[in-house]
């Protein structure tokens, strides 16, 4: 037993030397070097246990475009126990084919020369910040300090941005000198995973830089951002960075970007998340309504932009409606094109505020419909959310307007001059204004589906003045088995009154395919008679020519 025990700590002393003599018998400081914009050397001290020599070794650390940045070592490599010696590393690093929040690291490793176990590593990283000319700030020319960045997204996690979250930004601003300085502007960057700075993208933002005049020394202000998250926004990580610098001293000479309130300290990572719920994809935002506060009678138009904030591409056609009960309004408007991850587009709507409308606030209630089915004609998907938007009706209600009449005339449109069945027919409504005032006419049609479908009625709606038209095409398309006369109406209302216009329609049935026959011929020489005699005259013409030029050449018999 006392044997196996001697063992052990025989064992345990061995490991205990080997460990000390691989152990390093020299000291770095600083431990570790950090490059940062316009730095091109940075220095650290050697302190060696005994006398030696020492190698040095630089790791490779390429830059945005996969070159390495070169390194050199200055100093003396000879050194004398106890004595710390002052190494210079310089790098000829073009900062300009740095990434900002890109991450940019190697080592320099340093070993005592004949003995590979002496060895130690100086961690070196290098740093592009927002400052172009980096951190700069002194007691001759100031210093300025951000000392908080709040980042508020009410819609979700602070750094989790999804696209259309409205997003506030408060960066506070310190002047840490002995003086006042003077023109202070904050600026705002956003870098996407490319490297590209995108702030220019963000919407509603006024202005990605906020000037906060003159800041005395010890004194404060603070620099507020707001905006709303891009409906491109990509799922990938962003870099976001703010700086602070004078303007009248020069970013050159006063500019800090750095913050303990950053997780970066230099920058924030920033994840960019789509939608991936199928009936959120499609959303409607920026709604804006004009006249703001209208009264009776009064046309409203309003606008809104339809954006795809989902993780998916939509083929063919969106389409939007705009509903509110009390004041009739059941509008629909169809974008037809693809709608793509990020894609937008602005929708406009227009109709009549009832005379006899209460004096009241309205509320407009959105949806969205995609996913088109092009079999079934329908829509798959429907919007969970009903995007909504307030308005108020001021006045003149109860005043009975002046009257105003319409004149309804209809014609075949010259795009299809002819009804036939199985086929589209497109049928032009000419509306007249015949009051004294400017109206909102909409447009329907009846009494057609027994023998077609509507297609599309183009405007749905228009506003004409008094005293002028206004065409309006409507597209049928007719039923295979459609034939003979038949009759719909079509119907301009305005504010629940109703003038409606009978049209009749004759439909020719489709004419059936024959082949080639007796009768078809005698008919088609009958009609192009002359053409045929013409021909015929300039063949029998060139057979005679042919036959004299023959009796010409040919060799006489002799007797």
């Amino acid at each position: 037993m006392k044997s196996k025990v001697l063992l052990m700590f025989l064992l345990t002393a061995i490991l205990s030397l080997a460990m000390v003599s691989a152990t390093a018998n020299f000291t770095l400081s600083p431990a570790s070097l950090n490059f940062i914009n316009a730095d091109n050397s940075k220095t650290f001290t050697l302190t060696s246990a005994v006398n030696t020599n020492y190698s040095f070794a630089f790791s490779t650390i390429p830059d945005k475009d996969g070159i390495a940045i070169p390194f050199n070592a200055i100093g003396n490599l000879a050194f004398i126990a106890t004595i710390p010696q002052t190494i210079t590393v310089t790098s000829a690093v073009d900062y300009n084919k740095l990434n900002i929040g890109a991450t940019y690291h190697g080592v320099l490793t340093i070993t005592e020369v004949g003995n590979l176990t002496n060895t130690n590593t100086l961690p070196i990283t290098f740093i592009k910040t927002f400052c172009e000319s980096g951190e700069k700030g002194d007691a001759v020319n100031g210093r300025l300090e951000i000392t908080e960045v709040n980042i508020d997204n009410s819609d979700g996690d602070d750094t989790e941005w999804s696209p259309l979250d409205p997003i506030s930004i408060d960066v506070k601003v310190e002047n840490t000198g002995d003086d006042k300085l003077s023109d202070i502007i904050v600026e705002l960057g956003l870098y996407n995973s490319k490297g590209k700075n995108i702030v220019n993208d963000l919407k509603d933002l006024d202005n990605e830089q906020i000037k906060l005049g003159a800041i005395r020394e010890d004194d404060d202000d603070i620099a507020t951002f707001d905006f709303k998250v891009p409906a491109d926004f990509a799922d990938e990580t962003y870099t976001l960075v703010v700086k602070a610098y004078s303007d009248d001293t020069g970013e050159d000479e006063v500019c800090t970007s750095y913050s303990s309130d950053l997780s970066k300290d230099y920058y924030e990572l920033i994840d960019g998340v789509r939608e991936t719920d199928e009936e959120n994809h499609i959303v409607v935002d920026n709604i804006k309504i004009s006249p703001a506060n209208p009264q009776c009678s009064e046309i409203v138009q309003v606008s809104a932009e339809v954006f795809n904030i989902g993780d998916e591409d939509y083929e063919d056609q969106v389409k939007v409606t705009l509903y509110n009960k009390e004041l009739g309004i059941n509008l629909e408007q169809i974008i037809r094109q693809d709608f793509d991850q990020g894609d937008s587009e602005t929708v406009d709507f227009e109709f009549e505020i009832p005379a006899n409308a209460a004096k009241k606030t309205y509320v407009l209630e959105f949806r969205t419909y995609y996913d088109y089915d092009t079999d079934d004609e329908t829509y798959n998907l429907v919007s969970n959310d009903r995007f909504t938007q307030s308005f108020t009706v001021e006045g003149n209600c109860g005043v009975v307007p002046t009257v105003s009449s319409v004149k309804i005339t209809a014609k075949l449109s010259s795009d299809t001059p002819e009804a036939i069945a199985g086929e589209q027919v497109i049928i032009t409504a000419k509306l007249e204004n015949t009051g004294t005032t400017t109206d909102l006419y909409t447009i329907s049609v009846s009494g057609n589906t027994a023998w077609s479908s509507l297609s599309e009625i183009d405007p749905e709606s228009v506003i004409i003045p008094a005293g002028e038209s206004r065409e309006v095409d409507i597209a049928l398309v007719l039923d295979t088995e459609a034939e003979g006369d038949k009759e719909f109406t079509i119907k301009a209302t305005k504010n629940g009154v109703i003038t409606e216009q009978k049209v009749l329609l004759s439909i020719t049935k489709q004419a059936a395919t024959t082949g080639i026959t007796g009768s078809a011929i005698i008919d088609n020489i009958k009609a192009n008679g002359f053409i045929y005699a013409i021909v015929l005259i300039n063949l029998i013409l060139i057979i005679a020519i042919i036959l004299v030029i023959r009796r010409m050449v040919s060799p006489k018999t002799s007797i």
